[in-house]
């Protein structure tokens, strides 16, 4: 299966945001997406559809949305937006919401892990309802509709593709079983900053994630594409020594976890062709989303891809 390379970036003016769309469409990456960090960063839908206008052919995505930022008449009709000023290239990508600040600055208490999760799979749940046309009352637990319906805009897409990312298992689990996209992330517990988190890369962590991702999207008789979010992304001539410097700095993680680990890519090239395709042939991986400020190495990584093999 083909590996495709994605972004994912955030605006700071008008013509760098319209270029850098037009540059990531032209140069071959498969989506451009943007992170939801509601009081830290840039609105999603509003940054994308900017996109949407100066770009023809490539996805458009969140990649995440805080579950605990939204509520699902909202989202929907963000997205139904989207879908329809992209000509049908709109992806909703939804996570859990790991950062304290996001919950407690509207005025929330910073729930548990699976009261997080819990949220995330009712809105989930309730959203593409509604962009699917229905009519929805629904009394969850944290969620809650009356009689919600979308009249307009419709969708150009029949079915939004939706992307749920995440490292925990239930998390994994409810995406293996529902999502279009698996965006495994390799993060663990948020640090005390309340951004930044703890890594998982050693290679048996992963080995056991990525296995139940595929088990139970097997015993669903589904399979959903992987979207790994890369952390890391550099060219080098010395991956073990750049590997050595990175597990240095972070702690908790060896250089030879890193150098196997899907989130982490570092040598030359060629180099990286190479263990982007082990990493398909080896988790099942096809679809690697890489931050803007390696969006010069990732271009160089997709005109390798693009190179007949051998």
């Amino acid at each position: 299966m083909r590996i495709r390379l994605c972004l994912q970036a955030a605006p700071t003016d008008p013509g760098s945001w319209v270029s850098l769309a037009r540059r990531a469409e032209g140069t071959g990456f498969a989506a451009l997406t943007v992170a939801d960090h509601p009081g830290s960063g840039p609105a999603p839908f509003v940054a994308l559809a900017a996109a949407a206008a100066a770009t023809e052919r490539i996805e458009l995505g969140s990649y995440v949305v805080n579950a605990g930022a939204w509520e699902p008449l909202a989202l929907a009709n963000e997205v139904a937006t989207l879908d329809v000023l992209s000509g049908g290239r709109a992806m909703l990508g939804i996570g859990a919401g790991h950062t304290p600040a996001e919950w407690t600055m509207s005025g929330r208490a910073y729930p548990s892990a699976g009261t997080r999760v819990a949220r995330m799979v009712e809105l989930t749940e309730v959203t593409r309802r509604l962009l699917a046309g229905e009519t929805v009352t629904f009394t969850g637990e944290h969620v809650r509709t009356v009689d919600a319906t979308l009249t307009g805009p419709t969708p150009r897409q029949e079915r939004i593709p939706l992307l749920v990312g995440g490292n925990g298992r239930r998390v994994l689990s409810y995406a293996a079983e529902h999502a279009d996209l698996v965006g495994p992330s390799g993060l663990g517990r948020t640090l005390p900053d309340g951004h930044r988190h703890e890594v998982d890369w050693a290679t048996s962590r992963i080995a056991d994630k990525l296995a139940l991702v595929h088990a139970v999207a097997a015993s669903a008789g589904r399979r959903p594409r992987l979207d790994a979010l890369v952390q890391v992304l550099e060219v080098t001539d010395d991956p073990p020594r750049s590997a050595a410097i990175l597990a240095e700095r972070l702690g908790g993680v060896t250089a030879e976890d890193l150098l196997a680990a899907p989130y982490v890519l570092l040598g030359t090239v060629e180099g990286i062709v190479a263990e982007l395709r082990r990493h398909r042939d080896r988790w099942g991986i096809t679809r690697f989303t890489v931050r803007e400020a390696a969006m010069d190495a990732a271009e160089r990584i997709i005109d390798a891809l693009a190179e007949p093999a051998g």
